[in-house]
């Protein structure tokens, strides 16, 4: 967050000063064609697809993960900061609290279902912990960290393939991730041993 915030204020400060480019000309008519914004996130994900090297990839996988974790409503943000303050203070019911009214207000963002799981996986509740997991994923299903998430909850509960299966997954957007690399290769091993 430290590098991200700098690099984001600059960027932010210098929007005004460029030029604003010109519209795209439609093929058929002449007519000025509106193209919609890209989502910032598909970019980020290509450049995390793309990277190989694994310092790299954790600096672009840490501002993925900063982007998850935010939300564009101001109210929902400041559920989520209370939410972390009363984690951090041991009031976890509060926590919870507020993600929930987090989740009512804007159940189409995926930040508070993942704040939610996490604390519910912290605390040993596997099952509330999947399902907010599923929901987060359900709207961001490139999310590396909730399917690493999935994944350890399923090998948790004693379903090793399907957890193998959700780690190739996690792989397919976090590819220079040389530990969960290494976890799949040794898990495929193991479960290729129990098979023969």
């Amino acid at each position: 967050m430290r590098f991200f915030m700098p690099v984001f204020l600059m960027l932010f400060s210098l929007a005004p000063l460029a030029a604003p480019a010109a519209p795209a000309q439609a093929r058929d008519g002449g007519e000025a064609a509106v193209e919609a914004p890209a989502d910032p996130l598909d970019a980020m994900y290509r450049r995390l697809a793309r990277t190989r090297d694994s310092d790299e990839a954790a600096a672009f996988a840490k501002e993925i993960d900063d982007y998850l974790d935010r939300s564009p409503s101001a109210t929902v943000s400041l559920l989520i900061e209370w939410s972390d303050a009363a984690e951090a203070d041991g009031r976890t019911a509060a926590a919870l609290d507020f993600l929930s009214e987090a989740i009512a207000l804007r159940p189409d963002e995926p930040a508070a279902y993942r704040k939610r799981a996490v604390i519910h996986y912290t605390h040993g509740d596997l099952n509330r912990a999947m399902d907010d997991i599923g929901s987060a994923l359900a709207l961001e299903p490139r999310d590396f960290g909730g399917l690493g998430l999935m994944a350890t909850i399923l090998d948790r509960t004693g379903r090793p393939e399907a957890a193998l299966a959700v780690w190739r997954r996690y792989l397919d957007f976090y590819p220079a991730d040389r530990d969960v690399g290494a976890y799949v290769d040794n898990t495929e091993n193991d479960l290729a041993g129990r098979r023969l």
